[in-house]
């Protein structure tokens, strides 16, 4: 309620203060349009900075990167006949 009341007052006093003289009115229009222009700037600003920033960069990946190699599974090969072989290094022949 008392916060109420102050805003009050200051909205009399400001009203008073501008129709005293008409120089006051000018001056504070002034001051809104160019408050306005540099809120408008800084929000032209702040979007250029975002997509600068925060825009979307294509990158290739290398095939040569060991981790980014897909490799198949070890016993994939042996699944599909019915048994399970493992895929080694060594190619055992079987007796």
């Amino acid at each position: 309620m008392l916060k109420n009341l102050i805003i009050l007052l200051l909205f009399f006093l400001l009203g008073s203060l501008l129709f005293q003289n008409k120089e006051n009115v000018n001056i504070l229009v002034k001051d809104l349009a160019d408050t306005k222009e540099m809120v408008v700037d800084g929000t032209n600003y702040v979007t250029k900075a975002f997509e600068k920033e925060f825009s979307v960069q294509d990158f290739n990946v290398d095939i040569d990167i060991p981790s980014m190699q897909i490799q198949k599974e070890p016993f994939s090969e042996g699944s599909k006949t019915g048994g399970i072989k493992e895929d080694t290094f060594f190619n055992e022949e079987e007796k």
